[in-house]
């Protein structure tokens, strides 16, 4: 469930090709907030959230956040919210 829009989104933002203002305008459009909510995918509601944080300014999302989101998304690993926590909360050089 919208794992191919997650890609494109996650490539632009890492690309710098999309406005936080316009990413706003494309979740509403594209995603079903209820149906997320209720997902029993932790990878997608917390790929959701994160969007949405990352919009709102609230978070400031690292290049290594988003790509192993991708990674997750495109089947190159498994997603793990200790692995994505490790990711997180890794000092930043």
């Amino acid at each position: 469930m919208y794992y191919d829009e997650f890609v494109k989104i996650i490539e632009k933002i890492i690309n710098g090709n999309i406005e936080k203002n316009l990413l706003g305008e494309y979740l509403m459009d594209k995603f079903d907030c209820e149906k997320i909510y209720d997902s029993d995918d932790e990878m997608v509601t917390d790929i959701f959230f994160t969007l949405k944080h990352y919009m709102s300014g609230e978070e400031d999302i690292s290049k290594n956040e988003w790509m192993y989101f991708l990674d997750c998304l495109l089947g190159k690993c498994k997603y793990s919210i200790e692995e994505k926590m490790r990711i997180t909360t890794k000092p930043r050089a």
